[in-house]
């Protein structure tokens, strides 16, 4: 069937996603596949989105996985991100960093070398 298609090649992709966050974004590439994986996602959920609810019933199982290993690819972004942070501010320090309020002005302003970081 093909909706079974579409979610068995939805659930490859968030495999695929989860190994690549696993190993953490340290190189380029991996950052450019986790793109390609990204939009690959959406253009198939924008194709199982032109099927009927009644028609994905019968999958409900392969929904639940897929909503767990989502859950589980969050939690492994946001750990990369706080990684990445850290590092950013071991690299540069605070004090020459943009600050910026909630609603995204610049609070201060502080430059390396004359030049905004």
């Amino acid at each position: 069937m093909e909706i079974q298609k579409k979610l068995d090649k939805l659930l490859t992709l968030l495999n695929k996603e989860n190994l690549l966050l696993k190993k953490g974004i340290s190189e380029t590439e991996t950052a450019d596949e986790l793109l390609k994986i990204t939009e690959a996602k959406r253009k198939m959920l924008a194709e199982l989105a032109e099927f009927e609810a009644k028609d994905m019933e019968q999958f409900k199982e392969k929904f639940k996985e897929m909503e767990n290993l989502n859950k589980r690819n969050q939690k492994l972004l946001l750990n990369n991100t706080d990684i990445l942070e850290e590092t950013i501010k071991t690299l540069i320090p605070e004090e020459y960093l943009d600050t910026y309020s909630k609603n995204g002005k610049i609070t201060g302003s502080k430059t390396v070398f004359g030049k905004k970081a």
